[in-house]
């Protein structure tokens, strides 16, 4: 038999990552064993040091934005996840309940995810004021902690999946602000000591510092660089850098963008572009090639 293809993603089982990586790794072949770690970090870990050949990691949501464990794993400031790359993504649209044991009058206490919070504000904030919100790691997690309280004053922010695997009522169905709330994932991977990493496979992804942040037009200068290579910026992301030699205030940027190769005149641009950053940056790195997920 085969050795299966394992695939790690935030868990614990039925969370949200765990569907978007069902969706990304159908296994319809039972070829692929899915791995539920404790955190975003770790699920970039167990890649880097080859003990996955994947990972599924949230990357943004529609409502609120970017995922900063994400950016702070792919910012890399330590060092120690060099070989991760990019190579793919998947859309989920995201439904969130409120699940609980008692009655929506009896919750004391909420958990979730800060994204899961984030995404939910307005209907908490009308039937839930005043009640404590405790960020956990995954909404799954919070699911679970909810079902470990018998008195029915916990409850959770969590998808529906999780909610029957629990046993916790739904007291609240559909309670995100938006019902076109969905999340990007990012599938990653090891990069293989062959690849040059110049990528050109329809969306790409950067990070880099600028030379001197107190210089004008200096961020201007360097995403210029896409325009005048004819390629379109599709997201520009910042985390504050804190690597070695940098200044409080300095940050690390991620600009994501379109260039494919084999496309007519693609390939060439998307290389002189990487060439333009080795120029006018500093700490650049290229974070992987992918083909564009359909919404």
């Amino acid at each position: 038999m085969a050795e299966k293809t394992k695939v790690a993603f935030l868990g614990p089982v039925a969370s949200y990552s765990h569907q978007a990586t069902k969706l990304a790794f159908p296994d319809e072949d039972n070829s692929h064993e899915l791995i539920p770690v404790r955190t975003i970090r770790e699920v970039f870990d167990t890649v880097q040091a080859g003990r996955t050949e994947y990972g599924v990691v949230p990357f943004e949501n529609s409502t609120h934005g970017p995922v900063s464990m994400t950016l702070d794993a792919l910012a890399d400031r330590q060092d120690d996840l060099g070989d991760v790359v990019v190579c793919g993504e998947v859309y989920l649209g995201v439904h969130h309940y409120l699940l609980g044991k008692g009655e929506l009058g009896d919750v004391k206490r909420v958990y979730s995810h800060p994204q899961a919070f984030g995404q939910t504000t307005g209907w908490l904030g009308r039937n839930l004021k005043g009640v404590e919100m405790v960020e956990v790691s995954s909404t799954s997690r919070a699911a679970e902690m909810a079902s470990e309280d018998g008195t029915g004053g916990s409850a959770a922010v969590a998808g529906e999946m999780a909610g029957r695997m629990y046993g916790l009522r739904v007291l609240g169905e559909r309670i995100e602000d938006r019902e076109d709330n969905t999340t990007r994932f990012f599938v990653i991977k090891r990069k293989q000591g062959g690849e040059r990493g110049e990528g050109g496979k329809g969306k790409n992804l950067v990070s880099f510092s600028v030379g001197s942040h107190d210089e004008p037009g200096a961020l201007a200068e360097v995403l210029g660089c896409f325009k005048q290579r004819g390629l379109n910026l599709t997201s520009i992301n910042s985390v504050p850098g804190l690597r070695e030699g940098m200044r409080p205030f300095e940050y690390l940027f991620f600009v994501e963008f379109e260039g494919k190769d084999g496309e007519e005149g693609d390939g060439e641009r998307v290389r002189g572009v990487l060439e333009d950053l080795k120029e006018k940056t500093r700490g650049w790195r290229y974070l992987g090639g992918w083909e564009r997920a359909r919404r």
